[in-house]
């Protein structure tokens, strides 16, 4: 479970979309009990593919990858190319998780950001995960 409390860290870099005009987020009390289960079915989803996308970079690079942020494109191009390919199928495939799962980019951004900030959110959503990943 430690490893989805870390994931938080690196969803903070996985903005499905570029904020243009920003919108102020909706408050954590506004996120029902299903948006939250629905946003950590997702977040399960993109870390398993996460995972993949690490171990196939560590094996091309040789070494533990660098911090790569996929609204960050200059993290990715650090990267040897074949990296680089790797790091962006896995941003693409995050972002049509995320936009299958129900939840729009707002959405998804939103809780995001606001399990960073609000402690009661954060706990909410990895109570679901551990629901969810419960046999």
């Amino acid at each position: 479970m430690s490893s989805l409390v870390v994931f938080f860290g690196i969803l903070h870099g996985c903005s499905l979309l570029p904020n243009v005009s920003p919108t102020p987020s909706p408050p954590p009390s506004n996120f029902s009990d299903e948006e939250v289960t629905n946003y950590a079915q997702t977040v399960l989803k993109i870390e398993d593919q996460r995972r993949i996308a690490y171990d196939q970079i560590e094996a091309v690079i040789d070494d533990q990858p660098p911090e790569i942020a996929c609204d960050q494109p200059q993290t990715i191009k650090q990267l040897p190319d074949k990296a680089q390919k790797i790091a962006v199928e896995f941003c693409n495939e995050s972002k049509q998780i995320a936009q299958d799962s129900g939840l729009s980019s707002n959405q998804f951004n939103a809780i995001t950001e606001n399990a960073q900030k609000d402690a009661s959110l954060k706990t909410r959503i990895q109570n679901a995960m551990i629901r969810i990943r419960k046999p």
